[in-house]
């Protein structure tokens, strides 16, 4: 990956770019395609944040895996949320629903 500047809204994807982003929702973006690139077995940059990740092979055990995990950091998620719209910007705003950026942020590094 590049260090191109980025759209806004989008989320870099990287340790790097995570640092760079602060505790905003761009931040939130990066640690959740970490995660889910993890559970997927992929790269997190080649998790587009406005890629239908089920289409990317995401299937409803590694949505329980990421809700698992979201879980165990202490935020609240839930499969059905994250299933309605699966994307990570979809899943970023519905994490920063009466929670900052940087709480999820910091319960997420």
């Amino acid at each position: 990956m590049t260090n191109s500047p980025t759209a806004p809204g989008t989320a870099t994807g990287t340790a790097t770019g995570t640092a760079a982003a602060g505790t905003g929702p761009e931040a939130v973006t990066a640690a959740l395609a970490r995660i889910t690139a993890a559970v997927m077995k992929v790269e997190p940059e080649d998790l587009a944040p406005d890629a239908n990740l089920v289409h990317c092979g995401l299937g409803s055990l590694e949505i329980m895996r990421v809700v698992g995990a979201l879980r165990r950091a202490g935020i609240a998620a839930g499969v059905r949320e994250l299933a309605t719209e699966p994307t990570l910007e979809a899943w970023t705003r519905h994490l920063l629903e009466g929670q900052s950026a940087a709480e999820v942020t910091a319960r997420l590094a």
